[in-house]
């Protein structure tokens, strides 16, 4: 949060970004079909245009609750602003209890895990699961997947090689950080992932037998739980800046996990003063490396600008300004997409041959995270090598499942998100596809809940071609 944010109320922080994006409009049509917050953010400045009258408190609240930080719009200041809002809200009013409860996901993973009664009661008894909907504000209509009792933990317990830290020189080291979607509710994929990052040849060590390894953070931030977020953060920025030290890359098979490790946990840090005193930043001048959306005169490797005019402006003041600026950009510069680091083993002719035919015919969905993280579709080079795939891409830039992680389980955003997901179900069911293959599991519990339609990660069919399956093995 910004420092000048905590002086303002959050109905004047969320009226600010309604009154630039309302001078601007360039995202008034481009951009309406593939999200929910801008929408409703110029009907606001419609009407108050029109009829001079401002939107309510209560209005304002809820259109901060509708940005999902998808990443789709173009202004990152207007992100940052919608940010501030959300924690100024919650600090001031706090969060109810249905929030701070589905925010936990890796809790509520570890408690169904551990007491497999507590997920049958929300999958196979209504009357219970109806009167737990209702205390945790989910809609009646949602379906609720399954938690499995053998998570990703129990595997990596019983997988010696997923522990070992220690490598020859030469050997490509990965920390492995599955997500908690898939780490509780999609262990298959988490175990996929890993099968194909050891057949590369890379000593991959889990996230999970950290003691102090967490959920990324992203749940509690998009509700504006700038404590909780900050609180998993710490603890994981501590061992992942130690491995990161000792040589390991991050590698994330979500596409939010990633987003958040590469983009926002780095956020400002190139500005702070610890890193400019190590990259030679003075009185007069900000040093910024190219390729971080900065432009300006361009000295080897650098952007170079003048303190006196960018000082003001390019500040590290963001949720995570609290931790030390050069552990957060080590980690985010080491942070890949699963996808982007087997096609860079792909390229370097390091990646195993796909021998076994996967005969189906798929439709590619890349979700928003993922294209917001500017790294193409690396996981579309890597299907089209397996045999006898056949593979539609769906990569129109405004596609969007609806599910925004837990927004979709709210009660009053349950139908939102399924209008907003409709067109996209519409454009996949048209290919009559066998199997839907998308990154991102939050985008599969959506698909899951609106037709059924297999739906599994892209490494899952790589695992495949690589191992033949065994019979009756885990979709999971």
């Amino acid at each position: 949060m910004s420092q000048d944010a905590p002086n303002s109320t959050p109905e004047k922080l969320i009226q600010n970004v309604v009154t630039a994006c309302g001078s601007c409009e360039d995202c008034r049509h481009f951009i309406e079909d593939a999200c929910l917050f801008l929408p409703e953010l110029f009907r606001l400045h419609d009407s108050k245009r029109e009829h001079g009258e401002g939107a309510l408190p209560a209005e304002l609240k809820r259109l901060s609750d509708l940005c999902n930080l998808c990443g789709l719009c173009p202004c990152v200041n207007i992100r940052r602003e919608i940010m501030d809002a959300k924690v100024a809200y919650a600090k001031r009013d706090g969060l109810p209890f249905s929030v701070r409860t589905l925010q936990d996901v890796g809790r509520i993973g570890k408690l169904c895990g551990s007491f497999p009664s507590l997920s049958g009661l929300l999958t196979s008894n209504p009357a219970t699961s109806t009167l737990i909907k209702r205390t945790l504000g989910i809609h009646p209509d949602r379906a609720m997947p399954d938690v499995p009792r053998k998570n990703f933990d129990h595997w990596v317990r019983n997988r010696p090689s997923v522990q070992g830290r220690n490598a020859q020189d030469g050997v490509r080291k990965a920390v492995y950080f599955p997500g908690c979607t898939a780490r509780f509710l999609f262990p298959d994929v988490a175990r996929a992932a890993v099968e194909v990052l050891e057949a590369s040849g890379v000593l991959v060590v889990s996230s999970v037998i950290e003691p102090d390894g967490a959920c990324c953070g992203m749940p509690p931030l998009l509700e504006g739980d700038q404590g909780m977020a900050l609180g998993l953060v710490e603890r994981n920025l501590r061992w992942m800046a130690e491995h990161v030290a000792a040589g390991f890359d991050l590698v994330c098979s979500c596409p939010t996990c990633g987003y958040f490790f590469k983009h926002l946990l780095r956020e400002g840090a190139y500005y702070s003063d610890t890193y400019q005193d190590q990259v030679g930043g003075d009185a007069r001048s900000l040093r910024i490396p190219a390729g971080m959306g900065i432009s300006g005169p361009r000295e080897g490797d650098m952007i170079v600008l003048r303190r006196a005019t960018y000082g003001p402006i390019l500040r590290d003041t963001g949720p995570f300004s609290s931790l030390d600026p050069l552990q957060r950009i080590a980690v985010g510069e080491h942070a890949y997409d699963l996808g982007e680091y087997l096609g860079k083993f792909a390229g370097e002719g390091r990646l195993p041959a796909m021998n076994h035919p996967v005969p189906e015919r798929a439709v590619y969905y890349p979700p928003c995270h993922l294209r917001e993280q500017k790294i193409g579709y690396p996981f579309l080079d890597l299907l089209s090598t397996v045999p006898e795939l056949d593979v539609t891409p769906l990569t129109g830039t405004l596609n969007c499942c609806g599910m925004a992680g837990i927004m979709g389980y709210k009660k009053e955003f349950h139908q939102p998100s399924l209008k907003l997901g409709a067109p996209l179900m519409d454009k996949i069911r048209a290919h009559r596809p066998e199997v839907i293959l998308t990154e991102c599991l939050s985008c599969r519990l959506q698909f899951e809940h609106m037709d059924a339609i297999p739906v599994r990660h892209p490494v899952q069919v790589l695992r495949d071609a690589l191992f033949k399956p065994a019979s009756g093995s885990p979709s999971r």
